[in-house]
């Protein structure tokens, strides 16, 4: 039996609640190998067919390309890509999202690792959650709290929370709305910078490929910290309307007032640009929509941007900005690798010759 026959046959009786404890360990192996990543994404891809037999593509990022370009296509066609009324575009969107959530829920497997595989016997176990791009996801936790995921993020959580820490792993961004109980601290593990509430509204964006980590506090009281809870070293405490950058190669942190409502709305998709330089304009873009953006042009970078964009594409953003600004962008589609993987695709975003820029 090859490998994908094995990991498909253990899955499934995973699935069906047959799997001994050897045949369970054997599955956590597989699943933590980074080499069977290919193998587990060819495997979702399978287990997606089998509920939509309408899509034809050779990935699972491929689907959610096509979607996208379908989308462009009718906004050039139709020249109504301004409006946020555009029926048939939304329409697309929320299928893009509807037909990821079966990836979502394939990925929400549980996987045990550490701690969480000796206490397999008794049924409390790791579930792993990965968000593909262009979608958003939110749940409940055990214990009460909600929890948002945005785009691209990964988010490991036990089924139930034992012992005197409720402790959970972020890579990427979420909204947490924790539900309160000072007698078990939440803990939020997120690289090298973790976060502790006991019962608070608060936003982390911690994306590996950014060399800082944000922390957006709407209610209560945030303490950030590194290292292990005991014997942890304490960084700041914020309250409401406060965010703290910390940066992952200077090991510095910094405290600014904000708007926090601007930075937690995408849980509702919306997106809030208030007096932004372009800079982190196309860092919350790349995020949200899973590409890689160039700012070709000297000066871009320091363009500063206001906007408000309610669940647009990326290439209804893309052309709302050449509408503010002498601005054009090239889109270098997605490219198959040798490994049967895809790489990002690309938008290169450069000014105008001969049309000064202009701050909006």
């Amino acid at each position: 039996m090859s490998g994908s026959q094995r990991f498909t046959y253990l899955f499934n009786k995973y699935q069906k609640g047959t799997c001994s404890e050897t045949e369970a360990k054997e599955l956590m192996d597989f699943l933590e190998d980074p080499t069977n990543d290919q193998l587990i994404k060819t495997d979702a891809y399978n287990f997606w067919n089998t509920l939509s037999d309408n899509i034809e593509n050779d990935s699972l990022d491929g689907m959610l390309l096509e979607l996208h370009k379908r989308i462009r296509k009718y906004d050039k066609e139709t020249n109504k890509h301004r409006f946020k009324n555009n029926r048939f575009t939304n329409f697309l969107l929320k299928t893009a999202a509807v037909l990821t959530i079966p990836l979502i829920l394939y990925s929400g497997y549980l996987t045990f690792t550490g701690e969480g595989w000796k206490n397999y016997a008794s049924k409390i176990a790791i579930h792993t959650v990965h968000v593909p791009a262009g979608v958003r996801t939110d749940f409940i936790l055990s214990d009460g709290s909600h929890i948002w995921l945005n785009s691209g993020s990964v988010f490991k959580y036990p089924d139930q929370f034992n012992g005197k820490l409720r402790e959970v792993e972020l890579i990427g961004e979420g909204y947490f709305d924790i539900a309160k109980d000072p007698d078990h601290p939440f803990i939020v593990k997120s690289g090298v910078l973790n976060v502790e509430v006991k019962g608070t509204a608060f936003d982390v964006i911690s994306y590996p490929e950014d060399t800082e980590v944000d922390v957006i506090v709407e209610s209560g009281l945030v303490n950030l910290f590194t290292g292990q809870y005991e014997g942890r070293k304490h960084l700041a405490a914020l309250n409401p309307g406060e965010r703290m950058t910390y940066n992952k190669n200077g090991y510095s942190a910094s405290v600014t007032q904000v708007d926090a409502a601007k930075y937690t709305v995408w849980k509702n998709g919306i997106l809030v640009f208030r007096d932004d330089p372009m800079s982190e304009v196309v860092k919350r873009l790349s995020h949200k929509f899973n590409v890689d953006i160039e700012l070709q042009s000297p000066g871009i970078a320091e363009y500063v941007y206001t906007a408000t964009f309610v669940d647009e594409s990326l290439f209804q953003i893309l052309d709302l900005l050449k509408i503010s600004a002498p601005l054009d962008y090239t889109f270098i589609e997605q490219k198959k690798m040798n490994d049967n993987s895809f790489s990002r695709s690309k938008v290169v975003i450069s000014t105008i010759k001969n049309q000064p820029m202009k701050n909006r």
